[in-house]
């Protein structure tokens, strides 16, 4: 079967040999690696250029806002590559509030919107405030990472060109909330995620394999065959990647 991880961070990997090993075990498919700062741009570049799978995405995190330093955003524009590349990580957090953060999420957003780019977004306990933007702003596509909306606001945020991703927490007790915004999403916009590596994590968080496992969760409580699921996922990934110039 084909996967799509539809968001990890292949930079964090303490060294070369942990992210060979990551990657040789990681499914046929595709994945998103994506940027948090721009000390980290260079090298999501330069490990999607040694595999194929790999779509990267470069942006600035809202905890890292203070990162940005001038000229950042022009930076970032250089950066991207002639090669396709996404924006993100890029959003809102409100429960970790930075000077500077809407401030940088709106110029990324535009970016995104300028450049015809898909957008990979954070948001934490922020939602009023991003629908908000990006019924302003208008991004031709954007994935909400890590979900954790409502159900009723996914079918707001559908319409508006959003794609949702759900991690392995879905499996987590205590979270009705999750499950149902999961049921809710319109299955041409579904995807999931590892977020890895998180070393001393769940075993669907070490690295890009744990997709295989986020996935089968996600079927059994939607009620499909996990073939199913999978196949449904890897191609709204390459959905989402095509609007970028790349389809894996």
């Amino acid at each position: 079967m084909l996967y799509f991880d539809a968001h990890n961070h292949l930079q964090d990997y303490p060294s070369a040999a942990a992210l060979a090993a990551a990657l040789a075990a990681a499914p046929p498919g595709g994945m998103l690696c994506c940027a948090t700062r721009p000390g980290d741009w260079r090298r999501v570049l330069e490990i999607a250029a040694g595999d194929k799978r790999i779509t990267p995405c470069l942006g600035v995190h809202p905890w890292f806002a203070a990162e940005a330093a001038a000229g950042w955003l022009e930076d970032l524009e250089a950066a991207l590559p002639g090669a396709p590349a996404c924006i993100g990580e890029i959003g809102l957090d409100g429960a970790r509030p930075a000077p500077g953060q809407e401030e940088i999420f709106r110029a990324q957003l535009g970016l995104a919107k300028k450049l015809g780019r898909p957008a990979v977004i954070h948001c934490v306990k922020s939602w009023g405030r991003l629908t908000a933007i990006l019924k302003e702003l208008r991004p031709a596509a954007f994935m909400l990472h890590s979900y954790g909306g409502s159900a009723e606001l996914a079918a707001e945020l559908a319409e508006l060109g959003g794609y949702f991703s759900f991690s392995g927490t879905i499996m987590e007790p205590g979270r009705a909330k999750l499950r149902a915004a999961l049921a809710a999403v319109p299955r041409g916009r579904l995807l999931f995620e590892t977020d890895s590596p998180a070393p001393g994590a769940g075993s669907w968080r070490r690295g890009p394999a744990g997709i295989i496992e986020v996935a089968a969760a996600a079927a059994a409580l939607l009620g499909v065959p996990a073939e199913e699921l999978a196949e449904l996922s890897y191609n709204n990934g390459r959905a989402f990647t095509g609007r970028c110039g790349r389809s894996r």
